[in-house]
């Protein structure tokens, strides 16, 4: 199956913070945070390092119901999510068939059947050589004038094209240069997808060798998409509910500094790895001004904090503990899923305190869950949170 990317994944410490289970109806000030702080030791306070009976009053939770939707799909949603597969790698991959069309003149949007050759002050240049390639013309897959160099032309014409690499290209040798793109025009060409049998599988390499194992790895693709999902739904559902009932004051600012700066971190680090600055990171890829960003940021530590205080409270009241061996255990867990070296890279990523919310923030889920009565809704598809997913790529 593909990969879905995300744009940003925050560490597991800030977790509650950008993904949290919920809200609270009125934001609650706290004191003064500074302003783009970053630590270096960022995810070493943990919500237990405090006495969260003085923040925290719980809701009575216990008796509660809780409605949640359920998430299932049908032979329908299979067909649908393999014709997608084969959509994607198809386009990915270029696989379509061709078949030449009875027309001898290309204009804007045929797709061309060509060779070609580029050379720079007369010697061929790599990468600038290929023979049999398609090209949509109108596409921009190719340098400014190359495509609109062949509109007009027949098929069985030779081309040639002086051309100029723009002053930015990827290729520090070929940017801002003059050179000349020598063209034959094989065909114009309807392009069509391949028939989904068989061999079309084995080449999407998958793993399946036939078209019946391609949609058994669709159906258990779709089987762990729904068991996360209602598992995901659950907790969520649950943990809004006893939030909501609940009570908390402002949280420490020694806490809430803490969840502040690691985000601040995460910032520094994620332009760092695209390649751009803070503020375009901010602006292009989330969409936000880095004012909006900087109060988004503050309002998700204040929630973060009081989120941690409340699941520390819920466990102390509960009487559940978090031992070393469990704690290591869910780090090197997360360590294999997250791409870690050891469980230690990841308390050190992390933070042993944060990663300690985190841990602990899971046990309280999985009681509350189990204490809860829990009322499902109809069914619904699963394919509408795949394909909201994809779409996110």
């Amino acid at each position: 199956m593909k990969k879905r990317s995300l744009i940003v994944i925050l560490c597991l410490s800030i977790a509650l913070a950008i993904c949290s289970c919920g809200k609270q109806d009125t934001a609650q000030e706290t004191t003064d945070l500074q302003e783009g702080q970053t630590a270096k030791a960022s995810g070493g306070i943990s919500a237990k390092d405090f006495d969260v009976e003085k923040y925290v009053t719980i809701g009575d939770y216990e008796g509660m119901e809780v409605s949640v939707p359920v998430y299932n799909f049908t032979d329908e949603d299979v067909e649908k999510e393999m014709q997608s597969e084969v959509e994607y790698y198809i386009s990915n991959s270029g696989a379509y068939d061709y078949k030449p069309l009875d027309k001898d003149t290309v204009e804007d949007g045929d797709i061309v059947n060509i060779d070609y050759v580029g050379t720079k002050d007369g010697v061929a240049f790599d990468g600038g050589t290929a023979s049999g390639a398609h090209l949509t013309i109108g596409s921009g897959q190719f340098i400014n004038g190359f495509e609109s160099g062949l509109v007009g032309h027949k098929v069985g014409e030779k081309v040639s094209l002086n051309l100029t690499f723009p002053e930015n290209y990827q290729s520090a040798e070929l940017a801002g240069q003059a050179v000349v793109f020598d063209v034959t025009i094989n065909s114009i060409d309807e392009q069509s997808e391949p028939e989904l049998n068989d061999n079309f599988v084995k080449l999407m390499g998958t793993g399946a060798n036939t078209v019946d194992e391609f949609r058994e790895e669709i159906k258990k693709y779709l089987t762990e998409q729904c068991e996360q999902r209602n598992e995901s739904e659950k907790k969520s559902a649950v943990w809004n509910a006893v939030l909501e009932k609940s009570t908390i004051k402002d949280p420490p600012e020694e806490l809430v500094n803490d969840v502040l700066a690691r985000i601040a971190e995460n910032l520094t680090q994620y332009a760092a790895q695209y390649g751009v600055s803070e503020d375009e990171l901010i602006t292009q890829y989330m969409n936000t001004t880095r004012e909006q960003y900087d109060m988004d940021s503050k309002e998700s530590a204040i929630d973060a904090a009081q989120e941690k205080l409340l699941a520390a409270a819920i466990a102390k009241q509960a009487g559940i503990t978090l031992t070393d061996e469990e704690l290591r255990e869910t780090a090197e867990n997360d360590a294999a899923s997250y791409g870690y070296d050891s469980a230690d890279k990841v308390l050190e990523s992390v933070g042993e305190g944060a990663y300690y919310d985190y841990a602990l923030g899971q046990k309280v889920d999985d009681y509350l869950v189990s204490t809860v009565k829990i009322v499902e809704q109809e069914p619904v598809s699963i394919m509408t949170t795949v394909e909201q997913s994809e779409s996110e790529e």
